[in-house]
């Protein structure tokens, strides 16, 4: 039987000059694709204007990558965004948020169904979380070349090892991981066949919400249980119970759940002799659901517990890191080149980290965490950031630095070993 498969895919399609063209920015703009012509489909059933399929894409583009943008910034990295608020739009810089890309759609098509279409807004939502679930199929493809966003470690035969450096020429591999950018594929595959089914096949449209909730399920629910076993995309999720991911998953999970419950209890009051069962079925789907909310959450809270007890492994010590100003540090790395043990030349350009020549994190951020004091150089993008972070140490005389790949469970492995003036 297999072990494990070694992902070694190129996340850049081709280069052409100075431009670059990626598999993930390919894959976005196949989901709005696919999404645009799902719902041409369904609003040509609707009989809806002409022109205003057109009007909605354009809508849907923009509130999906500001929303995307915005909520990645907001939520995982607003102690520096919000001291450069300037580098907010660089999209191209990586950082995208599915959660703030939901968030930004819900708020635009409010103002689409009030001011343009003239329906009310959940007859919008039931229609466009068909389009939502094949694009975010797409993207989590797109995460998949990039070798971001994957999960613990695993002995699973169907265990992915990932490139740590893809966009550069420094080797290095993931232990064998969840692919846990499949399993959202998947789940964003069944959610969007099993919606096409309610909308063509069934009455399910004519329940207002209900294929909303549906989606809400499908996609937010499944998303609260994947997170269980995929590694923190920042270091501040370590010893959280309940991620970011998963915490921003709980208010979509209990709105599709209070639609689902409402509409069991419209359905027990139309007919008296059904509303026996539809207590039941309003009882039996708070158990079932609770019990898959709860179950993951104890295995977590053990895990939590037993990792608290084990020695993890640390940096060698080299004595006190050097006390330096924020604004000594880029100022030292700027006029110093580094060779590490294994031969790899180091420098920093502008803020950012070059390894062999080529750019792969950046810009220096300052971080105390315990005894680990030092600089974390913040991911951009060019790299499986939600995983890894640089840990860099300034050490004595100014002559050199310690730069380690750090796992934000707490585990270190070299990257550049001592780097010497």
């Amino acid at each position: 039987m297999l072990g494990f498969i070694t992902w070694t895919w190129n996340p850049e399609l081709f280069e052409f000059g100075a431009l670059s063209v990626r598999w993930y920015g390919l894959m976005w703009a196949v989901g709005l694709m696919l999404g645009y012509w799902v719902e041409s489909k369904i609003y040509d059933r609707e009989k809806m204007p002409e022109g205003t399929m057109d009007k909605l894409f354009l809508v849907m583009v923009f509130a999906t990558i500001f929303g995307a943008r915005f909520g990645h910034c907001y939520y995982y990295e607003w102690d520096y965004f919000s001291e450069h608020l300037s580098e907010i739009p660089f999209v191209w810089k990586g950082g995208l948020s599915s959660h703030g890309g939901a968030f930004g759609i819900l708020l635009a098509l409010f103002f689409f169904s009030k001011f343009v279409i003239h329906k009310s807004y959940l007859w919008t939502l039931d229609r466009i979380v068909l389009a939502v679930a094949i694009c975010g199929a797409c993207i989590r493809l797109g995460n998949l070349f990039n070798h971001e966003i994957y999960g613990d470690p695993t002995s699973m035969p169907w265990a992915f090892s990932f490139m740590l450096h893809p966009m550069s020429d420094v080797t290095g591999f993931s232990e064998p991981s969840h692919p846990t950018q499949i399993y959202e594929i998947i789940y964003c595959l069944v959610t969007f066949s099993v919606l096409m089914f309610l909308y063509w096949k069934t009455k399910a449209a004519q329940r207002t919400g209900l294929l909303f909730s549906v989606f809400l399920l499908g996609i937010f629910f499944t998303r609260y249980l994947v997170e269980f076993i995929k590694r923190p995309q920042e270091a501040f999720e370590e010893g959280l119970l309940l991620n970011m991911g998963q915490r921003l998953s709980i208010p979509f999970v209990l709105v599709a759940s209070a639609i689902i419950l409402y509409h069991l209890f419209m359905w027990g009051k139309a007919r008296s002799e059904n509303k026996v069962k539809s207590v039941l079925a309003m009882g039996a789907y708070v158990a079932v659901m609770a019990v898959l909310s709860l179950l993951p959450l104890q295995n977590r809270k053990q895990q939590m517990l037993e990792n608290s007890s084990v020695k993890r492994t640390e940096v060698p010590d080299m004595g006190e890191p050097v006390e330096m100003d924020v604004k000594q540090v880029p100022d030292f790395l700027e006029r110093t080149v580094f060779v590490s043990a294994e031969g790899n030349k180091i420098h920093f350009q502008g803020g950012y980290l070059f390894i062999q020549d080529k750019r792969v994190a950046g810009p220096v951020v300052p971080v105390a965490s315990g005894a680990s004091k030092g600089f974390y150089l913040s991911a951009d993008g060019l790299y499986p950031g939600s995983v890894y972070r640089y840990l860099l140490r300034v050490y004595p005389n100014d002559n050199s630095i310690l730069l380690n790949l750090k796992d934000l469970r707490g585990n270190y492995s070299s990257v550049a070993g001592n780097g010497k003036r």
